[in-house]
């Protein structure tokens, strides 16, 4: 797909994908990575950010892209500079970066939500990227995705905290959305405001993504005027 395709499936629909977009040694570094932190033990998912973990069956596994260089050189690739800046402007920005893992026959499903409704201030829209780091179905917890034309709309609806599911919740209605499927290496490109969930792992094998995000600016909390997460420029130094 062409950037300006990209582009233009992005407004119309709120989101795009693209199929084989990482290359073997990128596929490689992301696996390597996310196998090397499955080896420790899982945390409860708070550690002073949302609470959404759950143990083995749904794994995040936070902000380490600066212990393995391979993760690094993929979040600022050209590749990530030109599919980001036809999207956002000339200078995005890294703002957050987590694998997320589902445990085999028990990943837990997460519920329709936006990302933007977890930053908790007013902000521009931003850009998430997912990553399928193994080949990705039905059976084992694919994202789904309700189109939305960003032209016309990108509201935040109201989010309820569900603490059973340990998630935010932006919709309950019964439309199953688009799924995104396909081989390891499919990316799922969509905004912030795109609704968007992700099933039960089904399987007898783990299902391992990878999420980055980029905004259109440095996203500051206005309590403390410090960066929520990460404020690094993709065309910086």
């Amino acid at each position: 797909m062409e950037l300006a395709e990209l582009r233009q499936s992005y407004c119309e629909k709120g989101y795009c994908v693209l199929q084989d977009a990482l290359t073997h040694d990128e596929l490689a570094g992301l696996r390597e990575a996310a196998d090397t932190l499955l080896e420790e033990k899982p945390k409860d998912g708070g550690e002073g950010l949302h609470n959404i973990g759950r143990g083995e069956d749904r794994r995040f596994l936070r902000h380490r892209h600066e212990e393995f260089p391979a993760v690094a050189g993929f979040l600022f690739s050209k590749k990530m500079q030109d599919i980001t800046s036809v999207l956002l402007g000339p200078t995005p920005y890294l703002f957050n970066e987590q694998f997320v893992v589902k445990g085999s026959k028990t990943g837990s499903s997460f519920a329709w939500h936006q990302d933007g409704a977890y930053v908790g201030f007013e902000h521009k829209p931003y850009v998430t990227v997912w990553i399928a780091l193994d080949d990705v179905s039905q059976k084992n917890g694919c994202v789904s995705v309700l189109p939305r034309n960003l032209d016309k709309d990108t509201d935040l609806v109201p989010h309820a905290w569900d603490e059973d599911g340990k998630e935010l919740v932006g919709f309950t209605g019964d439309d199953r959305g688009e799924q995104i499927v396909g081989p390891a290496g499919t990316m799922a490109v969509f905004s912030s405001t795109t609704l968007h969930r992700s099933g039960a792992n089904t399987t007898d094998r783990r299902r391992r993504a990878y999420i980055c995000q980029y905004t259109p600016e440095p996203l500051l909390d206005p309590t403390t005027g410090a960066p929520k997460r990460y404020a690094k420029p993709l065309n910086g130094p």
